[in-house]
């Protein structure tokens, strides 16, 4: 379904080729300054490193149509209109039925029996997040009141890994490929830029934080904070991995080592390490929420591949041409973000948080 939340329902619609894509906001508060400026500013951010990643530019052009009056909400409902003006559709007739290795061309026609949208892989299309970059710079007006921050960092690219030591997390905000270690970061540009030159692409680990979030957030059993930010993490194209904490390595740890150690510091609850993530039985307990997500490396590589034609029932050979990132985990990070952004506001809009 293209619809989610209880307290701050959306809906996304449109395709990669379509005219438009967008999004419908209900329940938004009324009576929030929106800064325009705010969305295409962060619009600008996933769009960053086009000269490594997509030769297809889009201005990203948007239009509020419902729901804002005099720079204000109005608590109808806010929808947002995304032109699309930088598409090549002839691109997609000529592998028309080909099954793009790793894409979703074969389960989409399964699916929809044949009806769906094949062009740019119609709205399995990572062009539909730009809608979600909107909906979190929306929701992000709201929690910038209450001082909460959600920023990310390329942490890791093959067997490149960012530095943990002495993290500035503000080093990261308003950053289009934050990454902490200067050298790594040049290192990881000069392996993506070696990497679209071979035709070929890369996946990535994207690590995210979040700054300031109250303590209590989340409702078990089934909208646990991890639950819900989970199931939006997973909607945005390419993500094959989510970890809390230490994630996956409490395999090496044992509970002595894996707890998460308190005590009182002049008054205050000070934790002494942060393997948990910031949440204890789905909810989050006052520390930084930290969280891992993995990108795979982009599908669509010029590289010589054996694939079918599900249409014809026939074996081929492909080598996909298009205007493809050689890296979807740049602009990933921004949706990670955005994601994020929406997750915190729709869990603090149900615990009745978000007055300042």
């Amino acid at each position: 379904m293209s619809i989610f939340g209880k307290y701050l329902e959306v809906s996304i619609f449109g395709a990669s080729h379509e005219n438009y894509i967008g999004l419908t906001i209900h329940n938004y508060p009324p009576g929030i300054k929106l800064s325009l400026e705010r969305i295409k500013q962060k619009l600008a951010l996933r769009r960053g490193l086009v000269q490594l990643t997509s030769k297809r530019f889009e201005t990203d052009e948007f239009e509020i149509i419902s729901g804002f009056f005099n720079d204000h909400t109005t608590g109808a409902p806010l929808t947002i209109l995304i032109k699309n003006s930088d598409v090549r559709s002839l691109d997609y007739e000529r592998i028309k039925g080909i099954a793009r290795p790793s894409h979703a061309d074969y389960t989409y026609h399964l699916k929809y029996k044949g009806f769906n949208d094949y062009r740019g892989g119609g709205t399995s299309s990572g062009r539909l997040t730009v809608a979600l970059v909107v909906l979190g710079a929306i929701c992000e007006e709201i929690l910038k009141k209450k001082n909460i921050f959600i920023t990310s960092r390329i942490k890791q690219i093959k067997d490149l890994i960012d530095t943990d030591h002495n993290l500035n997390l503000k080093n990261f905000h308003n950053s289009e490929f934050p990454v902490a270690d200067e050298n790594i970061k040049i290192k990881m540009l000069e392996l993506i830029k070696k990497t679209k030159e071979e035709g070929n692409s890369l996946g990535a680990i994207v690590e995210t934080f979040i700054e300031n979030i109250p303590s209590g957030l989340g409702e078990p059993f089934f909208d646990s904070f991890e639950s819900i930010l989970a199931h939006l993490i997973f909607s945005i194209p390419g993500v094959k991995g989510l970890e809390f904490g230490s994630g996956f390595d409490f395999v090496n740890l044992l509970g002595s080592e894996a707890n998460d150690l308190m005590e009182y510091k002049e008054g205050k609850i000070n934790y002494l390490a942060n393997h948990n993530g910031g949440i204890n039985g789905g909810i989050t307990n006052g520390n930084l929420v930290n969280f891992k997500t993995v990108f795979k490396p982009t599908s669509s590589i010029g590289v010589k591949q054996n694939t079918i034609n599900f249409l014809e029932n026939t074996n081929e050979l492909i080598e996909i041409n298009g205007r493809h990132d050689a890296i979807i985990a740049v602009k990933g990070l921004h949706v990670v973000n955005a994601i994020t952004a929406y997750a915190v506001l729709e869990l603090l809009l149900g615990a009745n948080l978000w007055k300042d």
